[in-house]
């Protein structure tokens, strides 16, 4: 697993985009994968591509991603501008879903 987070933090520093984007981190991950495994990304028909993904030829995209959390909660050089954002508005997300309110057992709902 620490292969593959190195391999994250790479891609991330590399391709700054990705820090905000999982869609371009994991098909960046996926290319340099490829060509580590010797073959030509420009050259995989999809069917190849969907058959190695399937059958765990290529890292799983929740491992992808999941890895990018982890690096970007503990480390601030792997935080985007979209991860700043969020944080900021965290608190009020938290409210809206009812976080840190109670059930009101009398069938009523969410009581504060």
């Amino acid at each position: 697993m620490k292969l593959i987070l190195q391999k994250v933090a790479n891609v991330l520093l590399k391709y700054p985009a990705t820090k905000d984007d999982d869609k371009q981190l994991c098909v960046y991950y996926w290319h340099e994968e490829l060509i580590e495994q010797g073959k030509d990304p420009s050259k995989m028909d999809i069917p190849d591509f969907f058959l190695m993904y399937s059958y765990g030829g290529l890292t799983d995209a929740q491992t992808i991603t999941r890895l990018r959390r982890k690096l970007q909660m503990e480390r601030p050089q792997f935080r985007g501008e979209r991860w700043k954002a969020k944080q900021a508005n965290q608190e009020k997300v938290k409210k809206d879903l009812g976080y840190g309110q109670t059930m009101d057992t009398s069938g009523n709902g969410y009581t504060p």
